[in-house]
């Protein structure tokens, strides 16, 4: 039986037309449904899609084969998480506490379920709007963050103070004003000095709170610090920085760059992971981005991609043991033509084939 989620790809909003049928279930950051998988999208659906600040979102695509782009969390569990992350910043700006009950249900809910699985590989960010981003970007992190550290022999409580700093990271945001956060343009120099103090403001917010390690807040307070001292707000070189807080520094610059904000387009994975590739050993540990490539699809599936034969095809698996030479199989041969029959590459076990580009719609 078909699923929602066959044939699935991302299409930028402005590319959407009437008819489209939207594969993938859009939720606000409240967990709210807003529009079902399988809707046929009309034309004040997508204005509305438009006017949410939605950069884009999964259509089906007879054209595409039948896969599935695996999820690192149930849907419930992220939107329970991105809900509690939402809450707990406003009840920050309204002067309230934190509600660390709820803080750390959300938390032991995203543990458990990646502990659950065998081997976690992160293909493509969720929808996210504008609005919605630093709730979003939080539970991103935690995951990403919680993964990376199941690579360094700590204890179930250690992964967990590490995923409950990563999840609180940006809480400091609150005392920053909302028109320098979103603003879409270059920051002026003194609108970028009050930028970088939303890590001291969270340090001092999540240290305030009874039954949270220390060590989580200095991770609100870190990571933004790089190795070379060149980051802030104190910088901090080296081993002065916690190995938790490095953790999570590299998973929020690469959630980060690839999701959509409102002043830049998102990077596919593989952009994304060549500029931390390139910042290995200057700026970050060179452990920690190791663990994060052990995570991450370099080609998700359902990236479409062309071959150094110039054949196009569909990742539709990756390989755990080298997440850069996936499964690929071939929708159009050298000259265009589309192909009928099923024909895959497994790179790993291909030398004589390579990825030139992904195609992006």
């Amino acid at each position: 039986m078909r699923k929602w989620w066959d044939n699935m790809k991302p299409i930028p909003i402005d590319k959407l037309e009437e008819g489209m049928k939207l594969a993938k279930t859009i939720y606000n950051e409240s967990g709210q449904l807003l529009l079902g998988a399988g809707m046929a999208l009309k034309s004040n659906y997508i204005e509305r899609l438009k006017k949410m600040n939605i950069p884009e979102i999964y259509i089906m695509d007879d054209n595409f084969p039948d896969i599935k782009a695996p999820e690192p969390i149930s849907d419930k569990t992220r939107l329970e998480a991105i809900k509690v992350v939402k809450n707990t910043m406003e009840s920050i700006k309204l002067g309230s506490e934190i509600d660390l009950a709820k803080v750390n249900q959300a938390v032991d809910s995203i543990l458990d379920e990646i502990l659950l699985q065998n081997h976690v590989v992160i293909h493509l960010n969720d929808i996210r709007t504008y609005d919605s981003y630093t709730f979003q970007h939080s539970v991103g992190v935690t995951i990403l963050s919680i993964l990376m550290s199941l690579h360094f022999n700590y204890t179930r409580e250690e992964v967990k103070k590490i995923a409950i700093g990563a999840f609180l990271h940006d809480v400091g945001k609150t005392k920053v004003d909302k028109d320098i956060i979103m603003k879409p343009g270059k920051l002026t120099e003194e609108e970028y000095e009050e930028v970088k103090q939303h890590s001291t403001y969270g340090y001092h917010i999540i240290r305030e709170v009874a039954g949270i390690s220390i060590l989580s807040a200095h991770i609100a307070y870190q990571h933004h610090e790089y190795i070379d001292g060149s980051g802030y707000p104190r910088g901090l070189k080296g081993e002065e920085i916690s190995n938790w807080a490095q953790i999570v520094t590299v998973a929020d610059i690469y959630d980060a760059l690839t999701s959509d904000r409102v002043y830049k387009r998102k990077l596919m994975p593989h952009e994304a992971l060549k500029i931390i590739n390139e910042l290995k050993g200057i700026k970050l540990s060179p452990e920690c981005v190791d663990a994060l490539l052990k995570h991450v699809a370099v080609f998700p599936v359902g990236a479409m991609v062309e071959l150094d034969n110039n054949q196009v095809g569909i990742v539709v698996d990756v390989n755990k043991e080298d997440l850069s030479r996936p499964i690929v199989r071939i929708i159009e041969d050298e000259h265009g033509n589309k192909i009928q029959d099923i024909k895959e590459i497994d790179l790993i076990h291909n030398d004589n084939f390579k990825i030139n580009r992904v195609i992006y719609n």
